[in-house]
């Protein structure tokens, strides 16, 4: 009886002593009851059920089975039930955060990551190596462009950016430099084409000390991306086989919110 399907029409006849009423249980046909009653007193070398007028009447050797085949139904039952996810059991949560999502929404991700466990968190800027990290599970999840990348990256839309020329016009152009994003293309030259950059980092608050005398692209959220020159989808992204895993659908459902709340970031009382 290694069939688990025999297995429940053996243990339904044993409650219901009837194929009709067995099917209707089993949501089966009565001439697969019947069918795989034949097979199992085949199998088994037993009639197991003997007909009778009040339908059918269990066999010696039929009784004694039946207690640990339904023990081990339940066993099997048991097993195959998903474990229950608890957020408690969780040994690390590992972010990758493109800026200025890093700086505007980590302090709030990480109070709300800690109201549920006290995992380690690490919790860094997006880095070029970072979509590999997420593809060898080193990193869980990780916010950055929607572009396109392999279908072994999921990307979850969160919503549209774009951007504006900020600080001493007058001064050198400051490009910031965004891993996996700009270093090969100018966006900045969509507001002004003019404009050549002569001064590049890749560290906001450095970026931010400049703009007395410099300016750059400051990046600020769409309510009209269709109109927007610079047109920037953000999403939040996992590891395509990862993204149905309890603690990665656990981990968006916390971030999306505040993903979705960012605001542009402050950069003092710099004149535009």
């Amino acid at each position: 009886m290694n069939d688990l399907n025999a297995l429940r029409v053996f243990l339904t006849l044993m409650q219901t002593q009837s194929t009709l009423k067995t099917a209707k249980a089993l949501g089966r046909s009565q001439s697969y009851v019947s069918k795989t009653l034949a097979q199992l007193r085949a199998e088994l070398a037993d009639p197991l059920f003997i007909r009778s007028a009040a339908g059918l009447t269990p066999t010696t050797y039929a009784q004694s089975i039946e207690p640990k085949l339904r023990l081990a139904l339940n066993d099997i039952s048991e097993a195959l039930k998903p474990e229950i996810f608890d957020p408690k059991s969780v040994d690390k949560v590992t972010l990758h955060i493109i800026e200025p999502y890093l700086i505007g929404c980590g302090k709030a991700i990480i109070d709300a990551i800690r109201c549920h466990t006290s995992a380690a968190i690490e919790i860094r800027q997006w880095q070029s190596g970072s979509e590999s990290l997420l593809l060898t599970e080193e990193v869980d999840l990780a916010v950055h462009a929607l572009t396109d990348k392999p279908q072994s990256i999921y990307q979850k839309y969160i919503h549209t950016g774009t951007g504006v020329l900020y600080g001493n016009i007058e001064g050198e152009y400051v490009k910031y430099m965004v891993a996996d994003l700009n270093e090969h293309i100018d966006l900045y030259k969509l507001l002004d084409h003019q404009a050549e950059a002569t001064i590049f980092v890749d560290n906001h608050a450095l970026m931010t000390q400049l703009m007395e005398q410099c300016y750059t692209l400051r990046y600020i959220t769409s309510e009209s991306p269709q109109k927007a020159p610079v047109h920037l989808d953000m999403a939040i992204l996992a590891k395509a086989s990862r993204k149905n895993e309890d603690k990665v659908k656990w981990l968006i459902e916390i971030i999306e919110p505040i993903l979705r709340k960012y605001m542009p970031l402050c950069y003092g009382d710099t004149a535009s």
